[in-house]
């Protein structure tokens, strides 16, 4: 086992790969090594620890995304097509969702978009307190909403879990639940905690779209008083 080169850039790639065929729980820098074809001792040396090598793969995944112009959309239709970009690249890699969306990063890699975000929020008049406000309602907002759609399911359950679950929200006690039991037929199987579908099968189209139509509604709301 061994190559004569072996660059960061192709780790970083087969990481992604890997992470997408296999899960993030199989990632490791053996089980990566293997994959590859060299020592473990090679990864550690181009890449540094497994929480480096997880946060370089999570910035590619952001970084690949071709962001507008900064000055040929308005500031909020800017966020609003970033916000969709960010959504679309998050589902093309939904193994990784869990980190992109509740881990700390270890790396810079994903600074040029942090970058990008908060020029266009300083052109929009944000300074300050508001600045980092704004920024993290935009950035929370992303990241969290996508990672919570695209949930993986429960582990060490039933195989028909889901239509246990389906039906036991059907029957819940409408005495104590009577705002879902007038709007269970809407809420079943399309709201965050009472969904059995995951967003990676069943994408929440529309209620991303009403959500992200709200935060730029505060946004602007915001941006009047500042």
């Amino acid at each position: 086992m061994g190559r004569r080169s072996l660059s960061r850039p192709e780790i970083v790639t087969a990481a992604l790969r890997y992470v997408d065929q296999h899960g993030l729980e199989a990632l490791s820098m053996r089980a990566l090594a293997k994959e590859i074809g060299v020592y473990p001792t090679a990864l550690y040396w181009h890449i540094g620890t497994k929480a480096q090598l997880v946060g370089a793969v999570t910035a590619t995944v952001l970084d690949d995304i071709v962001l507008p112009a900064d000055h040929e959309l308005r500031w909020d239709e800017w966020l609003v097509e970033v916000a969709r970009l960010c959504r679309q690249a998050m589902h093309r890699h939904p193994n990784l969702s869990p980190v992109i969306g509740s881990q700390l990063v270890v790396t810079t890699a994903a600074l040029p978009l942090v970058e990008r975000v908060l020029n266009v929020l300083e052109r929009a008049g944000f300074t300050g307190r508001d600045l980092v406000d704004v920024y993290n309602a935009v950035a929370g907002f992303i990241l969290g909403w996508v990672s919570l759609e695209l949930a993986s399911g429960p582990l060490d359950v039933e195989d028909d879990w889901q239509e246990e679950y389906a039906g036991q929200l059907r029957s819940v006690n409408p005495n104590a639940y009577p705002a879902m039991t007038r709007n269970m037929d809407l809420l079943a199987g399309n709201a965050f905690m009472t969904r059995w579908e995951s967003g990676r099968v069943r994408p929440m189209d529309r209620s991303f779209e009403a959500s992200l139509e709200l935060l730029i509604l505060g946004l602007r709301v915001k941006q009047e008083r500042v």
